[in-house]
């Protein structure tokens, strides 16, 4: 099935030639995970990440669906 995927902020580093804010199709298995995408995008374990799903934050076990939009996040601090 297919997906697409944006990276924001420091996780463009993964698809450096991607225009700010552009997204990009990605082929996955049916039935792939948040996790399963961000391993098959080369993002190493322990890069801390929040991962929306149609604009909706999602966990990393979370099912995908044919046509949905993962956008990855760096978490944000500040006050």
């Amino acid at each position: 099935m297919r997906i697409t995927v944006k990276l924001y902020a420091t996780l463009r580093r993964f698809k450096p030639d991607l225009p700010p804010g552009a997204g990009f199709s990605v082929d996955v298995p049916l039935d792939a995970t948040v996790s399963q995408v961000v391993e098959q995008l080369g993002i190493p374990d322990g890069v801390a990440l929040v991962p929306m799903v149609n604009n909706e934050v999602k966990g990393l076990d979370h099912v995908l669906a044919e046509g949905d939009t993962l956008s990855l996040f760096p978490p944000v601090a500040g006050g």
